[in-house]
């Protein structure tokens, strides 16, 4: 099962290094910022190191699925950075494009778009990671607010699957800013 496996482990270390960029006392979202519904019968919740998530594995899903958020470590007004411009998709794949070389492009991660929101300010990345059963792929946002982060993604053996079932994980969650 990829949920377990080592490459899944590595993937989520390169997400976090991506979004990481330095150290910090600060790391997660304020407690009740983000709210979701989201929880299809037959999925188990997990909790572990920070990071919550939802597991469907074969035989209810035709094959082993997550989606999850976790905490991410960040210094200064990240958010400004975001919203300004200044750290931008392109500066994200410009760090994530070393990782990709450093694999020789088994490990890939790029920000697909920037957002901006009242509550919060962030990108949208796609990735995958290789495992010993194949591809694991990621689709996911980074959510910032002020000078705290967390990251929210679906892992799937297809980019459709994990597309997909981010639009349904985000569609059943609220993202708001807690003062």
């Amino acid at each position: 099962m990829f949920i377990r496996s080592i490459g899944f482990l590595k993937f989520l270390a390169l997400l976090l290094v991506c979004g990481l960029l330095s150290a910090c006392q600060t790391s997660g979202l304020k407690p009740g910022s983000i709210q979701t519904s989201y929880a299809p019968s037959g999925w188990t919740k997990r909790t572990a190191n920070g990071i919550t998530g939802y597991v469907c594995h074969v035989p209810r899903c035709k094959s082993d699925r997550a989606i999850g958020y976790g905490p991410i470590r960040i210094r200064g007004n990240f958010e400004e950075a975001i919203k300004s411009n200044e750290f931008s998709p392109e500066l994200f794949n410009a760090i994530s494009n070393v990782y990709t070389i450093a694999s020789k492009g088994q490990w890939k991660l790029r920000a697909t778009r920037r957002i901006v929101r009242k509550d919060y300010a962030g990108l949208d990345f796609a990735g995958y990671v290789p495992t010993r059963s194949g591809r694991v792929y990621a689709k996911g946002r980074l959510i910032v607010q002020n000078n705290r982060a967390s990251a929210l993604f679906a892992l799937a053996r297809s980019q459709g699957l994990a597309n997909s079932y981010f639009s349904k994980y985000m569609g059943a969650t609220s993202i708001k800013r807690i003062p």
